[in-house]
């Protein structure tokens, strides 16, 4: 399995780079998570639109969603459309993006399947399960497993003891990480910190740590340094063109 990161900005992009959006491979199989503002470009510099077999919403923002209608458009507008792209996401998460077109414009491009926490579900070569955890809107933390191999992505969250049982012996925790240390008290109970990504990937035995949405423009050494001080395994910072094999 292989990740391959294509932005990891929190709520916008800063200059030159992307919002969340992640692509998984694994035997030739191509999964897009979170396709965020600006996210397609970088996407297209390897990957052609009709290459993804399918994709994974976490939630229905836009710096987690936008960029899924210029990905349709590019498999619909083609000259030759490949078979309509299964789209997963809560239900509901996508209604607003969707309707930035007429339903011709995109008809016959996707296929949309409801995020049911606590269901697994067969995605090619990945066994996909799902957790309801607290952010703004319906949010899913998703688990994909491949060939002996596990990555878990949180979306975006609030403190929740169901973040251990999503990333227990993960090989990889791609983990929200908006700000290093703390939460301002408005968004504490829809957001997480370094600080308390750390606390999770320790609990879970993780292997690795990907801190990501950081706020556009902080560095990366704060949250770098307030995860490390509960984990000690392997720790970065999601940015665009960070590959991590599994």
């Amino acid at each position: 399995m292989r990740l391959t990161v294509l932005g990891g900005c929190g709520a916008w992009p800063g200059a030159g780079q992307a919002c969340s959006g992640y692509l998984v491979e694994s035997d030739g199989f191509r999964v897009l998570i979170d396709p965020g503002y600006a996210t397609l470009p970088r996407l297209l510099e390897s990957t052609a639109a009709e290459e993804i077999d399918a994709v994974l919403v976490s939630h229905g923002h836009p710096d987690h969603c936008a960029d899924l209608n210029p990905l349709l458009r590019a498999r619909a507008l083609g000259d030759e459309p490949p078979p309509a792209l299964p789209v997963y996401a809560p239900a509901g998460a996508l209604d607003a993006v969707l309707l930035l077109d007429k339903p011709r414009m995109l008809a016959g491009s996707f296929v949309p399947h409801d995020l049911v926490a606590s269901r697994t579900l067969e995605i090619g070569p990945f066994r996909l399960d799902t957790w309801a955890l607290p952010h703004h809107v319906p949010n899913a933390g998703l688990r994909l497993s491949s060939g002996g191999k596990t990555l878990a992505y949180t979306g975006d969250t609030g403190p929740a003891d169901a973040l251990v049982d999503l990333a227990k012996d993960a090989d990889l925790l791609l983990a929200e990480a908006t700000y290093p240390e703390h939460v301002p008290q408005e968004d504490a109970p829809y957001l997480s910190s370094a600080l308390g990504a750390g606390r999770t990937a320790a609990a879970a035995g993780a292997a690795r740590l990907l801190l990501t949405h950081l706020w556009p423009g902080t560095p990366p050494e704060p949250a770098l340094a307030a995860a490390a001080r509960s984990y000690s395994g392997e720790l970065a910072v999601a940015s665009a063109g960070v590959t991590v094999r599994l």
